[in-house]
């Protein structure tokens, strides 16, 4: 087990793996805190969600965290390679903005991504050179990054650049109740860049109520 912390999270790495998949992965779901993150290296093969269907292909990336139900079919004449990783969040009362970020999206599948650090990864954790463990962790949190970059809202980088951070989220929170639909406090927190919990404090101070109270009125 490989242990690191990123953006206040602790996480452990359980698994790591990859190659071809011969056959199919029949309907499973993970348990709390488990995120399980795919890398498509080449091949075809097919993912299944309650949702919907996805033709895998060279350059997938797809996140399934607790409790989202799915399942693989093999293509037997072409199949599908991958590599793997099986993180559990052990501990997230401290994560910052761009982690909540992360946790939030407990399925996610995205099309064209660098797979580079996923595939060297793999053969860091195969070769089992010395400090293996700190090159596997290094490799992880930056793919974390980028992952997450790709989830942020677009509203993220401007909020964490203003000089006036307070005065800017009051801005944006006031634009969201009034202008985004199905807004919620998740949507909310992300949108201003930070945890709900922080969240709810802030909306405390502007406003005295939290946002269940605040959606309410």
């Amino acid at each position: 087990m490989i242990n690191f912390k990123w953006n206040g999270i602790d996480f452990s790495i359980t698994d790591i793996g990859g190659g071809k998949l011969g056959e199919d992965i029949p309907r499973h779901a993970h348990a709390k805190g488990s995120y399980e993150l795919h890398f498509i290296t080449g091949g075809n093969g097919k993912l299944i969600t309650d949702d919907k269907e996805y033709n895998l292909k060279s350059g997938d990336f797809f996140i399934t965290g607790e409790n989202i139900y799915h399942q693989q079919m093999a293509d037997k004449e072409y199949p599908v390679e991958d590599v793997f990783l099986m993180l559990q969040a052990n501990n997230t009362a401290k994560a910052t903005a761009v982690g909540s970020v992360f946790l939030s999206n407990r399925f996610c599948f995205l099309s064209d991504f660098d797979i580079t650090y996923a595939i060297a990864i793999l053969k860091e954790y195969r070769q089992k050179l010395p400090d293996f463990k700190s090159a596997v962790a290094g490799l992880t949190m930056k793919t974390l990054t980028d992952i997450t970059r790709l989830m942020l809202p677009e509203e993220f980088t401007d909020t964490m650049n203003d000089s006036n951070l307070n005065d800017r989220r009051f801005v944006l929170i006031e634009q969201a109740f009034l202008y985004s639909d199905n807004l919620t406090l998740t949507k909310l927190a992300n949108t201003i860049g930070l945890c709900e919990r922080q969240t709810q404090r802030l909306l405390k101070k502007y406003y005295g109520k939290s946002f269940r109270e605040i959606k309410k009125a």
